[in-house]
């Protein structure tokens, strides 16, 4: 083929076939989910801070002997330092989704892997707490015995049995709701993510 019959095809070639990705509005669309995990955080983050505050006069509520104050405190300050690392990087989080700009795919992918990893913390946030809830209700299991003059030594073993059972019910109860609610306030927006991930790639 000489260079007229190449120059020929050429200007036969119809310009309108050609395809030009749309990563840019697929990129555009990413800020959409991304808005809406701001909107989450920023609602939470002061909901987390208050709920740990709260956590603390909790024996005062519950009516606990200065007695064991000690104990309440030990495993509440356990409790604060845990915290404090959670919300510190759960803020930081927060402010990387703030200089995302959509421009980027690298950044999109960026976002969406901190995403995963704030969920996973978010998850084990939730199950660290459990501990410090089983020692709160356990003072207040114990104390309610004690003014019924009645002791954990004196219940029946049917007793004893119902009360594990109920203990590993309810543990497994909160488990599940902090998975599904974790999933429920950052899940699908971390999947919409990674569906328009998908379409770029594509």
């Amino acid at each position: 083929m000489n260079f007229d019959q190449l120059k020929e095809q050429w200007n036969k070639e119809d310009g309108d076939s050609v395809h030009i990705p749309n990563t840019i509005e697929q990129l555009k669309k990413s800020k959409h989910p991304i808005e809406k995990i701001q909107k989450s955080m920023k609602a939470e983050f002061p909901m987390q801070v208050i709920a740990v505050i709260l956590i603390a006069f909790f024996p005062q509520q519950l009516d606990f002997p200065e007695s064991q104050y000690i104990i309440y405190y030990t495993s509440y300050a356990i409790l604060v330092v845990i915290s404090s690392y959670y919300l510190f990087g759960f803020y930081k989080f927060y402010k990387q989704t703030e200089l995302y700009t959509g421009n980027t795919k690298n950044s999109l992918w960026k976002i969406y892997h901190e995403l995963k990893l704030n969920m996973e913390r978010y998850q084990s946030f939730g199950f660290l707490l459990l501990p410090h809830f089983m020692i709160a209700l356990g003072l207040e299991f114990y104390n309610l015995l004690e003014k019924k003059g009645e002791s954990l030594g004196n219940m029946s073993a049917p007793y004893q049995q119902a009360l594990i059972i109920s203990v590993l019910i309810g543990t497994a109860a909160i488990v599940t709701s902090i998975v599904l609610w974790t999933r429920y306030i950052y899940g699908r927006n971390a999947k919409r993510l990674e569906n328009i991930l998908n379409e770029i790639d594509e």
